[in-house]
C-alpha cells in the first residue's frame, strides 16, 4: 500500500475548494452574489438585475469564469492525484 504525501492531500483539497468555487459561480450566482454583499457590505439584488437594464453583463462573466475554475479544479485534482498513485516511488 502506498503512503499519501501530505502535499498530494493539500493539492487535492485546493482543488476540490477550486471545484465546489466554480460550481457555485455557474449555478447558484444568486447565493454568491449575497455573500458577497455580506463581505462587502453593500447591497446587491440576488438576481443581478437592476432595475430596468435588462440582462446583466456580470452574469456571463461569473460563468465563463466559473466553468474556468471548475474545469481547472477537476484537471487538476486529477492530474496530480493519477501522477501521486501511478509515478514510481523515489528511493
Amino acid at each position: 500500500m502506498r503512503e499519501t504525501s501530505m502535499v498530494t492531500i493539500i493539492v487535492d483539497l485546493l482543488a476540490a475548494v477550486a471545484i465546489v468555487a466554480g460550481a457555485l459561480m455557474m449555478f447558484a450566482q444568486s447565493r454568491v452574489r449575497c455573500w458577497w454583499a455580506a463581505l462587502t457590505g453593500k447591497p446587491v439584488d440576488p438576481d443581478g438585475q437592476r432595475l430596468g437594464s435588462g440582462e446583466d453583463p456580470a452574469r456571463y462573466a461569473l460563468m465563463i469564469f466559473g466553468m474556468m475554475l471548475l474545469a481547472f479544479g477537476i484537471i487538476i485534482l486529477g492530474f496530480f492525484t493519477a501522477f501521486a498513485l501511478f509515478a514510481p516511488a523515489s528511493p
